[in-house]
C-alpha cells in the first residue's frame, strides 16, 4: 500500500501525542505555554532527521463522562407504530396491517433502512390524526413545550412555517421535487417540509355518457367552453328517477373542511386569480374571480342539487360515476381507486383550459414531512427527512400497495407513460388515470391551497359558506362580486385575529 506524506499538521498532533503525559501532568485552571521540543522523529518516507518545536498552550480538561444515550427521536406519523421489528404483511389477519393498516407497511419502509444507517438511534412513532384534529394537536403540544422531531400535515402546514417553529431542508433536495408539491411549506426561497406521497386532479369522463349525448368520444374538451357544452348536452339526455337530471359533479360546499376547495379551486389558479397565496394573503375579489364562478355555476346546475349535496365521498361519488349518474368530474388519484373498480369506459384527461389561462391545478393528499427547530435532535431530524424521502422505493410503495397516492419524485413521474409500480390500482382503467395524475402533478402547474397563517378552519368555514350560497342562489356577477367583497374582508379579518 502506497504512504501518504505526513503532514505538519499531522506531525504537531502526534508530536502532541508524544508529550501527553507533560500535559495531563499540568492541567490546572492557570496553566501557562510549555514548550516541547521533539528531536530526531523519524517519519516513513522523510528521509532527513525533522528537528520541531510545538508551542502547547495547557487547559483545563473535563473529567471524561459518561457516554451519551442513544439518541430516541419522536417521529409524528400517520400510525402508531410502536415495535418496528414486529412483522407487518399485507394481510387482513396480519395483527400490524389492522392495527396499522398500509402506514405499518410503508413505516418500515421508510424507517428501517435509515436506522440501520444510523446506529445508536431509535424512534418513538406516534400518530396525531389528520387536518384539523392534526392542526389542533400540534398547537397543543408546542403550547406544552412538547417538540418531536418531525412531524406530517397537509392544508395547515403553512400555517406551522409561518410560526416558524420548522428548520429548514435543502433546496438541493426540494428540487428533486415538483415546486408545487412542497410550496406550501416554502417561505422567501426556505424550503421547510417535503412531500412523501402526493396527488392531484385530471377530469374524469364517462364515455358511454359522452357517446349517449351524440358527443365525440375521440374529440374530448380542451377548453372551459368546450366542457360546459358537453356537460349540458349530457344533462339533457342523462337522467334518473332518484338525482333527476345529471352530468357534472364537484364535492359541494359544507361546514369547515378545505375537501371541496381543493375540487374547485383550480379553475381559479388556471384563469390567475388564486382565493389567496402561497403564504395566505388573501385575494378572493380578484377582478375576474366572479367570470370564474358564473361559469362554475353553469357547471354545478348541470347536475342536481340533491347529486351535489348527497355524493359527498370519494367512494360514493365514484360508484355514482360508474353507474352513470355522474358523467364528468373533477378526481384525484384517489378517486380511481373506486371508479376503476366498475366495469365502466371511462378516461382521465387534462383539466380544460379558460381562453387566456394557463395550466394549473391542486395537489391533493400531498403529506409533508417537517424537522422541528425545538426537539432534542434537530440535526437528525433534518438528515431524517433529507435521506428517507428521496428513496425512491419509499416514494413509489403507496401506489405499489394500497393505490390512493402517487409519488411525488420527480424521477418518477417523469416515468409517467409506462410507471408500472401500480399494483395498489386493481385495473387498467385505474391504472391509466393514475398515469395521467402524474402527468399533471409533474407538468400542470399544481399547487397547495393557500397557507392561511392564523383561523384556518374558520376561513374554510366561511369559503364554504360563500361558495354554497353562490351556487345554489344561482347569483349573478354582480352579486357574486358583492359576496367576494365581503369574503375578501371577512379573510383579512380573520388572518389578522389570534385564535
Amino acid at each position: 500500500m502506497e504512504k501518504k506524506p505526513v503532514t505538519r499538521r499531522d506531525f504537531v498532533r502526534m508530536a502532541g501525542v508524544a508529550a501527553g503525559a507533560s500535559v495531563l501532568a499540568a492541567c490546572g485552571p492557570t496553566a501557562t505555554p510549555e514548550t516541547i521540543i521533539v528531536k530526531e522523529t523519524v517519519v516513513s518516507e522523510v528521509e532527513k532527521v525533522v528537528e520541531n518545536v510545538v508551542e502547547k498552550v495547557v487547559t483545563a480538561t473535563a473529567a471524561p463522562t459518561e457516554p451519551p444515550e442513544p439518541a430516541v427521536l419522536d417521529i409524528w406519523f400517520n400510525t402508531n407504530i410502536p415495535d418496528l421489528t414486529a412483522e407487518w404483511t399485507s394481510d387482513p389477519d396480519n395483527p400490524e396491517f389492522q392495527k396499522q393498516w398500509y402506514f405499518g407497511g410503508l413505516g418500515r419502509q421508510l424507517f428501517i433502512p435509515w436506522l440501520e444507517a444510523h446506529p445508536g438511534v431509535s424512534m418513538n412513532i406516534t400518530s396525531h390524526s389528520w387536518d384539523w384534529d392534526l392542526r389542533q394537536n400540534q398547537l397543543m403540544a408546542l403550547a406544552a413545550g412538547i417538540y418531536p422531531e418531525t412531524t406530517y400535515g397537509e392544508a395547515y402546514v403553512n400555517e406551522f412555517v409561518q410560526l416558524g417553529v420548522f428548520n429548514t431542508l435543502s433546496n438541493e433536495v426540494a428540487a428533486l421535487f415538483p415546486e408545487g408539491t412542497y410550496g406550501g411549506a416554502t417561505i422567501e426561497g426556505m424550503v421547510y417540509g417535503l412531500p412523501k406521497s402526493s396527488g392531484t386532479n385530471v377530469l374524469f369522463v364517462n364515455l358511454d355518457k359522452v357517446a349517449e349525448a351524440g358527443m365525440p368520444t375521440d374529440k374530448l374538451p380542451t377548453t372551459w367552453e368546450e366542457l360546459l357544452a358537453l356537460a349540458q348536452a349530457i344533462s339533457q339526455v342523462n337522467k334518473s328517477e332518484k338525482w333527476g337530471n345529471t352530468a357534472y359533479y364537484t364535492y359541494g360546499p359544507s361546514g369547515d373542511s378545505y375537501g371541496p376547495a381543493m375540487r374547485i379551486l383550480q379553475w381559479f389558479n388556471q384563469k390567475g386569480v388564486p382565493l389567496g397565496s402561497n403564504v395566505g394573503v388573501p385575494s378572493a375579489n380578484t377582478p375576474g374571480a366572479a367570470d370564474v364562478w358564473l361559469f362554475h355555476n353553469d357547471l354545478m346546475w348541470t347536475s342536481s342539487e340533491s347529486l351535489i349535496l348527497q355524493a359527498e365521498s370519494e367512494a360514493g361519488s365514484g360508484q355514482l360515476f360508474n353507474d352513470g349518474v355522474i358523467a364528468l368530474k373533477p378526481g384525484w388519484n384517489n378517486d380511481a381507486t373506486s371508479v376503476g373498480a366498475g366495469n365502466v369506459n371511462a378516461v382521465g384527461i387534462p383539466l380544460p383550459l379558460p381562453a387566456g389561462g394557463v395550466p394549473a391545478n391542486i395537489v391533493i393528499g400531498n403529506d409533508m414531512h417537517s424537522p422541528l427547530k425545538g426537539c432534542k435532535n434537530p440535526d437528525l431530524a433534518i438528515t431524517l427527512i433529507e435521506e428517507t424521502l428521496v428513496v425512491p422505493e419509499s416514494q413509489a410503495w403507496l401506489a405499489d400497495n394500497c393505490g390512493i397516492w402517487i409519488p411525488a419524485l420527480k424521477s418518477l413521474l417523469e416515468q409517467y407513460p409506462t410507471y408500472d409500480k401500480l399494483a395498489g390500482y386493481k385495473t387498467d382503467i385505474a391504472k391509466n388515470i393514475v398515469r395521467g395524475t402524474m402527468q399533471a402533478l409533474l407538468e400542470g402547474g399544481a399547487g397547495p391551497l393557500p397557507g392561511w397563517p392564523k383561523n384556518g378552519t374558520r376561513i374554510w368555514t366561511e369559503w364554504n359558506s360563500t361558495a354554497g350560497r353562490i351556487w345554489k342562489e344561482k347569483m349573478t356577477q354582480e352579486l357574486i362580486q358583492a359576496e367576494l367583497d365581503k369574503l375578501q374582508t371577512t379573510i383579512e379579518g380573520l388572518v389578522a385575529k389570534s385564535g
